[in-house]
């Protein structure tokens, strides 16, 4: 198997696997420890996509606005981010934001989910690359914990 050499355009890692995956034409998920840390990512990851044409994503970004009747600070950067194909997910959105999310990926609209091991449970998004930013996650109860090697697989 032949190794293949990431271009190291930022000083960030997953930035650049992100990058690599978006030239490939591919799709990615990111899976990071906390709800704060999913909408960050997403929104460094979008600063370094140029903006898309795309007229599905200009509407998909409307529809998240409207998913609820007074659209939130996290309704708004959720949809400046799928404006370039990149989302966020978490237990914070929306029950119609996740759906959106989750069927715009399906079809291959968004490249990028941001999110938090929450949307390993029970989810079949099927993605060229996996990025496990953390070996820990956020329980709540006991604060951050480590991540059980069959929820890596189930990732």
């Amino acid at each position: 198997m032949a190794i293949t050499k990431i271009k190291e355009i930022t000083n960030l890692p997953i930035i650049n696997l992100v990058l690599d995956t978006i030239e490939k034409e591919k799709q990615a998920l990111v899976f990071v420890n906390t709800k704060r840390s999913a909408e960050k990512t997403a929104f460094e990851i979008s600063r370094k996509i140029k903006k898309s044409e795309a007229k599905k994503l200009l509407t998909l970004s409307e529809d998240v606005l409207k998913a609820l009747s007074k659209p939130t600070k996290q309704c708004q950067q959720l949809a400046l981010c799928i404006k370039k194909g990149v989302a966020f997910h978490h237990a914070g959105l929306h029950i119609k934001q996740k759906d959106l999310v989750e069927n715009a990926f399906r079809d291959k609209l968004i490249k990028i989910i941001a999110c938090t091991p929450t949307l390993a449970a029970g989810m079949d998004l099927p993605a060229f690359r996996v990025i496990i930013h953390s070996l820990k996650r956020f329980t709540g109860k006991w604060g951050m914990d480590w991540i059980p090697v069959l929820e890596y697989l189930q990732m």
